[in-house]
């Protein structure tokens, strides 16, 4: 009898490695491919490669029993009004459609990656987010020199040809704008943690991130890294300046003017655009485009035209959309449902400032990613497209980060005093 129980618990324990190897590797997959819009079928939407790993992932932590639809009231919100919006929409079938993509995004990324962080930890999602960082850096890489050197395109990874003579990559990514802006997360995330956190490891992710959005080509991309440079350098310099502050500053002028003239060409087409022309030029007329968008807004206001309804609306095909998020938002699913949205980016920095508060120490990862997360939504402005996956995942990271470490430490209270919470952790 007990040799029997012996057997039955090592073979438990051996299934339970198998299932958590499992799990691991097809969530490595899904965060690797998250963005690979190449790789799809379209049925009035785009089915992915990585949507087909990310159900298998989340159908492992199921029969691991660690996935769970946990209350999220400015989630349930949006979900619940963006359905409202499919009532009002200018065409219901193209609603219903677009709105599983909606259910798809809540329960296959926000759900699944909230419950990976939640029971496996902070640590083992950065840890796998950073692979497959370095993964993709290393895949467009070979993509690079095939192009450059040996003028070869591999056929399942096309580049995005060229704009000025000068070569576009964009890995399985739509265009190299959606590459750019994605990579921005990592990109905050390991400036602020070697900058204000003093992770040093963190620089070789900072170099192969700038690197990477180089080769993409793409103005979002540059703009953001001045941006998240500049936003990282104030928040360091915020406790006051001395002389290697300085000095970081004087290096980071000597960069950019190290990169304007090594990369002239570069810099010419991308980037000295953005002050030698028209502002609306500049952005591929995406200004411009905006008062089409608030014009519809203005017609349906409360509820939109219908989520995936904006070129049907407009007598247009049913891809065309705006060109940026948050009017996208308004023009498609209404004032409430935008709200709701953003409301979940609040909602997180809001639980990760209360939780950091109660101990800068053991929660020092948390800002991090919410300043991650802030400067992603920002610089995501420049585009559209609230259904992008990793926007979705980003949700989860940071809403497991905040559940995990409220677990671990047995914090019930969020609102509880920094004194009393060092009190009864000590």
């Amino acid at each position: 009898m007990e040799i029997t129980n012996t057997t039955k618990l090592s073979r438990a324990k051996t299934n339970n490695l198998i299932l958590t190897k499992l799990i691991n590797f097809f969530m490595l997959l899904s965060t690797l491919l998250i963005g690979a819009d190449l790789w799809a079928i379209n049925i009035g939407v785009s089915i992915r490669i990585d949507q087909f790993f990310l159900v298998i992932s989340a159908l492992l932590m199921l029969l691991y029993n660690k996935f769970y639809i946990r209350k999220n009231i400015h989630v349930f919100l949006f979900v619940i009004l963006s359905g409202i919006s499919v009532v009002f929409a200018f065409n219901i079938t193209r609603g219903l459609i677009f709105y599983f993509s909606i259910i798809f995004n809540v329960i296959f990324l926000f759900y699944l990656y909230s419950n990976y962080v939640l029971y496996f930890g902070v640590k083992k999602i950065l840890d796998l987010y950073r692979k497959s960082i370095f993964i993709s850096f290393f895949v467009l890489l070979i993509q690079f020199v095939l192009m450059v050197v040996f003028k070869y395109e591999l056929p399942f990874l096309p580049a995005y040809g060229y704009y000025g003579g000068i070569p576009r990559f964009r890995l399985w990514f739509y265009e190299p704008s959606y590459m750019a802006i994605y990579l921005m997360f990592w990109f905050g995330f390991t400036c602020y943690m070697f900058l204000i956190k003093r992770v040093k490891k963190y620089i070789y992710d900072i170099i192969i991130c700038f690197i990477m959005i180089l080769i993409t080509t793409s103005t979002s991309g540059f703009i953001g890294i001045a941006f998240i440079l500049f936003s990282v350098y104030l928040i360091w310099i915020s406790k006051g300046i001395n002389i290697k502050k300085a000095s970081v500053l004087i290096l980071l002028i000597i960069a950019f003017l190290v990169f304007r003239l090594v990369f002239s060409n570069i810099y010419d087409v991308f980037i000295a655009r953005l002050f030698n022309s028209p502002l609306d030029s500049a952005s591929g007329g995406r200004i411009n485009a905006w008062t089409e968008t608030i014009n519809v807004f203005k017609e349906k206001p409360l509820f939109g035209v219908g989520p995936g309804n904006y070129g049907l609306y407009l007598g247009e095909e049913a891809g065309y959309v705006p060109s940026n998020i948050t009017l996208e938002l308004l023009a498609t699913v209404g004032i409430f449902a935008t709200i709701a949205f953003y409301m979940i980016t609040v909602n997180l920095v809001i639980r990760g400032y209360k939780l950091y508060r109660l101990n800068r120490k053991k929660f020092g990862i948390i800002p991090g990613l919410l300043f991650a997360l802030v400067v992603f939504t920002i610089l995501l402005q420049i585009n559209q497209g609230y259904l992008r996956l990793y926007h979705w995942m980003f949700f989860g990271i940071v809403d497991g980060a905040i559940g995990y470490y409220m677990r671990k430490y047995k914090i019930k209270n969020l609102n509880v005093r920094r004194k009393k919470y060092a009190r009864t952790n000590c």
